[in-house]
This record gives C-alpha cells, sequence and structure tokens, in this order.
C-alpha cells in the first residue's frame, strides 16, 4: 500500500545519520547484484554476506533516524518512503 512520500525534519544529525544509512543501503544493494557473478563460490558467499552485513548496518542506522526525529517513524519508512531527491550522500 503507498501511502506517498515522507517529509523529514531538518537537523545536521538527521541529515548526517540519513546519509549514512543511504549510503550503506545503497552500497549493500548494489553488491548484493554480484550475487551469483563471482568465479568462485567462496568470493560469491563473502559478497552475499558482506551486502547482508551493509543493509544490517542501514537499517540500524534508519532506526536509529527514527529515534532522533520522534516522528514514530520506523526504518521501512526512510527507506522506502522518501521522495528519490531527498536521499542523501555523504560525499
Amino acid at each position: 500500500m503507498y501511502t506517498g512520500s515522507i517529509t523529514v525534519a531538518d537537523t545536521p544529525l538527521l541529515r548526517y545519520v540519513l546519509g549514512r544509512a543511504d549510503d550503506v543501503l545503497v552500497l549493500g544493494h548494489r553488491l548484493s547484484e554480484w550475487c551469483g557473478h563471482a568465479p568462485m563460490l567462496e568470493e560469491d558467499m563473502a559478497l552475499s554476506n558482506m551486502a547482508l552485513d551493509l543493509i544490517g548496518q542501514a537499517r540500524a542506522l534508519y532506526a536509529y533516524a527514527g529515534e532522533v526525529e520522534g516522528a514514530g517513524r520506523d526504518e521501512d519508512a526512510y527507506a522506502y518512503l522518501r521522495d528519490v531527491t531527498s536521499y542523501a550522500n555523504l560525499l
């Protein structure tokens, strides 16, 4: 069920946490795309485990962002319900 995009408060700590979470979420998803393309089974399993670790870090950071903002949002709201232009990159 699509509920529309959410708007996030513009505080420095929240921007930093969301930027860090967005970075590791995108990196985890991009790394998981390589699953099944490695020439050796060990590398394939290592890439999958690293991708899962990055996505887990993103979940923890999005949960922390929910605590910081105090709006009652969970990590799914921050990861998937924001407008594409509100995603951040720490670089």
